[in-house]
């Protein structure tokens, strides 16, 4: 069902608390359910606001945010104040929300909203310091997916709207301002890929150009801004003085280096584009509020802003999630969603970056769509029907056909057959299996020299004082550890051993160590409430930027295929980390290498020159696998166990001094348990011959194939697209009914010169398979392309006449 909520706050303000009326109804209709209730004072809750505000802004402006070679702000202590500053207001918001007199409110929307439910929720007030506030962390968001917040004015009405009539395509007025320091042209790429859209682009205008295309008599869908723009009133300078940042003057479009617009300044104008059409001004830009304060007195449908100062790389990202999911098909409101929900993931390189999208909205207007911009009906595409397998089974005939029709009619139902049973999953087993075997057989490689492993085995727990150990490691044994690896100077530690409690009061020096040390990292495990898999939280005393998921993906038949370099965790879980410890071990070497890591145009993560294309869902022998997260194939270094990966030292080794600095001098050190009685080991590719392969060696295999891809050039594994793979198979077909062609002249010698033609055919197929695998690293189609000359040949063998009269016997 779609949902209309407008929750209205009146007579008040935080100092002294607000008068609450809830009203609830389908869309369209009236409101059915209507509540009233109360807010109490929150000046607190303000104040925080203020702090977090101020702590967001110190990062930097967007064009200005000092970054190291990682990637990340270099002034951790700015980031970290205003991550903290962030959890503080979201916890104070959601304790605001749960007074007393607002409870019979929020009762009633759990009472009456169902999960599926589809629900346009707005915020009337025209207090713009509770507008300020972060609605979207409120915890009815995340229990109702397809719910996002909007803010409207309390008051408003309806506009007169002009003639319904069908467009050819959706008309965009894209005005692209003063942009020093941003880079617009990858927003006017975004737009132009744009189906069914005419967009008229405006670059740096004067107030003229701007006031003549908003006159336009053919009229405008949507308006969109990109440039600066500001809220605040600071008395700021023009954006190209040097002394005044561009993002801090008040209500203000710098549409050129050196004119300034108000939205009043425009407001015959855009009153023209409103009686003409005009649903949607989108502003990818600093600091709106403002600006879509001011456009709510002229009473425009939908507005989309950024509350506050946002980084370039951000604001690339959201439009592009945006535009993508509303041109599909989303509504207006879901389509935000998604985009803010989709920033979640570079909140590490800028914090609070799903904070930004907000959308005001006229109450008395519908959210439009894609579909209703071009005066269509929103009418969902009729599902098509598969085709069922009798559709493609040669049929019995009583007549004998000619011989070439024949021949094309056989190979294309057993391609399609072929293809049609590929595309239902039911080769994935298969064609998993055949990809192990080809892992197993390519050229044996080196050992990481970069890595070294320090194993706790089952002899370590023995020798370890039973009142110290919790878990496999006690805390005397890995305090030791840590000061005996300072004196080495690795320089990364990864410890892969769950801590879920502090340290003994007893060891003082480890709480430091876990706390201070900047080169060590550690893991925790994230909920999995669809498996029923419980989380595992990490040390209490590390910060939450050196903690790394352990969660790996494992196939259908248990083996470890993929690598998971980043999730999103479970709000309610305790292992919070998006990335995983092979990732933040990877990146952070690379890091000290130089290697600068940040996010492709595409959204994938760049690390230097390489972009790591995640996984899809229909990738090499997949079929609508879950690629969730950020995943690669993994492309394990070619060993004789996957435990061969590094060079390995016992903990009892280690302690016992038996180790030389130079072997862990400037290397990435892992610490794991190898013991057994721990549930940590893993089915590989390997497995077969290897068995299975403990965690910390996972762990390894992972950080090693990130580090080699990039500093050795060492490819990742990749796979045709589909249409390429589709030929393939069709290739192979071929094969077979070539050997029917050319082999049916000698009929006495035909079945056994055909299983040798197949046989030849099936060995070369391996070695193409293999050589594609081991030298272009390319998984491609075995399995069916192997089926299908058996079957072909196998097609026509029953009919004899076709044989014989393939070819004429020779005199």
């Amino acid at each position: 069902m779609n949902k209309r909520v407008t929750l209205k706050l009146t007579d008040g303000s935080l100092q002294t608390g607000f008068a609450v009326v809830l009203q609830m109804g389908d869309e369209g209709s009236t409101a059915a359910v209507e509540l009233s209730g109360r807010l109490p004072a929150a000046p607190k809750l303000q104040a925080l606001y203020h702090q977090w505000q101020a702590a967001y802004r110190n990062l930097g402006l967007p064009s200005r945010i000092e970054m190291s070679r990682a990637g990340f702000a270099t002034n951790v202590s700015l980031v970290g104040d205003c991550d903290q500053l962030a959890q503080q207001l979201r916890q104070a918001f959601n304790q605001w929300l749960q007074a007393d007199d607002f409870r019979p409110v929020q009762d009633k929307l759990l009472e009456r909203l169902q999960p599926a439910d589809i629900v346009r929720f707005m915020l009337q007030t025209s207090e713009e310091s509770v507008q300020r506030l972060p609605w979207h962390l409120w915890t009815i968001c995340d229990r109702y997916p397809n719910l996002e917040i909007a803010l409207s004015a309390p008051t408003y009405e309806k506009l007169t709207a002009p003639a319904d009539k069908q467009r050819e395509k959706v008309r965009i007025l894209a005005v692209l301002g003063h942009s020093q320091g941003l880079d617009i042209e990858i927003d006017k790429a975004l737009l132009n890929r744009l189906p069914e859209a005419e967009i008229t682009f405006l670059v740096e205008p004067t107030r003229q150009a701007l006031d003549e295309q908003l006159w336009a008599p053919a009229g405008w869908d949507i308006l969109f801004f990109a440039g600066h723009s500001a809220t605040e009133s600071t008395g700021a300078k023009s954006p190209t003085s040097a002394s005044v940042d561009p993002c801090l003057s008040a209500g203000h479009l710098y549409i050129n280096p050196t004119e300034t617009l108000t939205i009043p300044q425009l407001k015959n104008a855009l009153k023209k584009a409103l009686s003409r059409g005009l649903k949607i001004a989108i502003f990818n830009s600093c600091d709106g509020l403002g600006l879509a304060q001011s456009l709510s007195d002229l009473q425009i449908s939908q507005i989309l802003v950024m509350r506050e100062l946002v980084p370039d790389a951000i604001a690339h990202s959201f439009l592009k999630s945006f535009l993508e999911a509303f041109s599909r098909g989303e509504s207006f409101y879901l389509a935000v969603r998604e985009a803010r929900e989709k920033l979640q993931a570079q909140e590490e390189k800028f914090p609070c970056a799903a904070w930004l999208p907000t959308i005001y909205q006229n109450p008395a207007e519908p959210a439009p769509t894609w579909s209703a911009l071009l005066g269509r009906s929103d009418v969902a595409p009729s599902a098509s029907i598969p085709l069922s397998p009798s559709a493609v089974v040669p049929q019995p005939r009583t007549a004998v056909m000619a011989p070439w029709p024949r021949l094309l009619m056989v190979h294309g139902l057993v391609v399609a057959m072929l293809l049609l049973v590929r595309s239902l999953g039911l080769f994935q087993g298969w064609e998993l299996k055949a990809f192990d075997v080809l892992m197993r057989s390519r050229p044996a490689e080196r050992p990481d020299p970069r890595l070294v492993i320090i194993t706790v085995t089952d002899a370590d727990i023995k020798a370890q004082d039973p009142e110290d150990r919790r878990g496999s490691l006690g805390d005397g044994d890995l305090a030791k550890v840590l000061s005996r690896l300072d004196e080495m100077q690795p320089r990364i530690i990864g410890l892969d051993i769950y801590r879920d409690f502090p340290a003994r009061e007893n060891q003082p020096a480890l709480a430091q160590d876990l706390a201070n040390k900047e080169n060590l990292f550690v893991v925790c495990k994230s909920r999995d409430s669809e498996a029923n898999s419980d989380d595992i939280s990490p040390p209490p005393e590390v910060p939450g930027n050196r903690v790394g998921f352990s969660d790996y993906v494992s196939d259908p038949d248990g083996r470890i295929r993929r690598q998971l370099l980043t999730l999103t965790p479970e709000p309610a879980s305790s292992c919070a980390s998006e990335y995983g410890l092979s990732t933040l071990l990877a990146l952070a070497y690379l890091s000290e290498e130089g290697v600068e890591i940040g996010v492709s145009d595409e959204g994938d993560l760049q690390v230097g020159e390489l972009a790591l294309a995640q996984l899809t869902p229909n990738d090499g022998g997949y079929v609508g696998v879950d690629a969730g997260g950020r995943q690669l194939l993994l492309n394990y270094r070619s060993l004789a166990r996957p435990e061969k990966i590094a060079e390995t030292i016992t903990l009892g080794e280690f302690l016992n001094g038996e180790i030389a600095a130079d072997v862990m001098r400037d290397r990435i050190v892992l610490i794991g348990t190898t013991a057994t009685g721990f549930r940590d080991q893993w089915f590989t590719p390997y497995s077969p011959v290897a068995g299975e392969t403990k965690g910390v060696f996972m762990q390894a295999q992972m950080v090693s194939h990130l580090i080699s891809a990039v500093l050795d050039e060492r490819p990742l594994l990749a796979s045709w697209p589909d249409w390429a793979e589709s030929l393939w198979i069709i290739a192979w077909a071929g094969v077979g009914s070539l050997l029917i062609v050319t082999l049916g002249r000698d009929r006495h010698h035909f079945l056994s010169k055909l299983a040798l033609g197949l046989i030849m055919g099936e060995i070369a197929l391996f070695g193409l398979c293999w050589l594609l695998l081991a030298k272009d690293h390319r998984w491609v189609p075995w399995v069916p392309a192997a089926i299908a000359p058996i079957a072909v040949a196998a097609s026509t063998l029953p009919t004899n006449r076709f044989l014989a009269a393939t070819h004429t016997d020779s005199p």
